[in-house]
């Protein structure tokens, strides 16, 4: 399929809303999480494109009717290892359904990874639900690792409550 494009470092006015509007929805209820989206739209917008960017991304676009169409996209940052450097962690990665199977997933994913070479990072860190054999699979196919197989990794996230109790204990200026 060749009638789709990869915008690098996509940026533009309006780019939150059409992310939000599409791809990013999808995403949640793909995954079943559809309730835990709490974003504003003028959050990832300034988040993302505004003077002090926190994230990156790719868009995979095709043009229907004259218009252009979202259909997928790769949204990453830098994150840091002490052990091998820089890295680069892909927090989304999405192809609408109807896309899938056609090259579009391989040109957002090779996108990033290229920007890891490019920038000398050791490694593509992102997380999968368990649940997503096919999504699993495809990543084992590309040659990913599967750290809960094979290092027994667990990933924890602390929100909230827990994050707020866990600040206070800070003694940090």
């Amino acid at each position: 399929m060749d009638d789709f494009y990869v915008s690098p470092e996509y940026r533009g006015k309006g780019v939150g809303s059409r992310l939000m509007g599409s791809v990013c929805k999808e995403l949640a209820v793909y995954e079943k999480m559809e309730d835990q989206v709490k974003m504003k739209i003028e959050t990832l917008q300034e988040d993302g494109f505004g003077n002090e960017k926190y994230f990156k991304c790719f868009v995979a676009e095709r043009q229907e009717n004259g218009a252009s169409k979202l259909i997928g996209y790769a949204l990453y940052y830098y994150i840091y290892s002490t052990w091998e450097g820089k890295c680069i962690y892909m927090e989304d990665f999405y192809v609408s359904p109807e896309y899938r199977g056609k090259g579009v997933g391989s040109r957002l994913m090779g996108s990033v990874c290229k920007i890891a070479v490019e920038k000398k990072c050791a490694r593509v860190h992102f997380a999968v639900l368990g649940w997503n054999k096919s999504s699993i699979d495809y990543y084992k196919r590309q040659g990913a690792i599967d750290l809960t197989e094979v290092e027994d990794w667990h990933l924890f996230r602390l929100t909230g409550s827990a994050l707020e109790k866990m600040a206070a204990k800070s003694d940090t200026v």
